[in-house]
């Protein structure tokens, strides 16, 4: 079901994927450059533009502690600086409770994130998460791991 992003950014939509329009959204991340896959058990969310397809896209992939693991929130170049990340975040948060969510986010972003409700270096964090985040902190990656628990 899709819904108004907001009257402040006219004709968006809001929708949680089906898996057969999976594509569309690889296809959207091909295009902004980004080498994405969206797995059959993942929550694909979409903020689509009645001209311009998709715009921005997230992924909510399950993880075996029951937690989910936000990856590649992305909104395409042309469209950025309009809240459109912020509102594709306050549309998904409510499918994040009771479960829980986390990601790793580039430090420049960590404000963004911490203002919707995620904390840095969340105390509790599910060992998978960890081993994960923990595995790309040795490749080098500068991520910082933040969590979104909501009761």
């Amino acid at each position: 079901m899709s819904s108004v992003l907001s009257s402040s950014i006219p004709n968006c939509y809001f929708e949680l994927q089906p898996p057969e329009r999976f594509a569309l959204v690889d296809r959207f991340y091909r295009s902004q450059g980004y080498k994405v896959k969206c797995g059959a058990s993942e929550r694909v969310y979409a903020i689509a533009n009645e001209g311009a397809g998709v715009v921005a896209a997230a992924r909510l992939v399950p993880q075996c502690s029951g937690h989910y693991w936000l990856r590649n929130l992305l909104v395409a170049s042309d469209w950025r600086g309009q809240g459109i990340a912020t509102g594709l975040m306050q549309k998904l948060l409510p499918d994040l409770t009771p479960l829980g969510c986390y990601c790793f986010a580039l430090p420049h972003l960590t404000d963004f994130y911490a203002a919707l409700g995620f904390i840095q270096n969340p105390p509790h964090c599910p060992e998978d998460i960890l081993r994960t985040y923990n595995t790309y902190r040795t490749r080098g990656r500068d991520w910082v791991l933040m969590g979104y628990i909501q009761s």
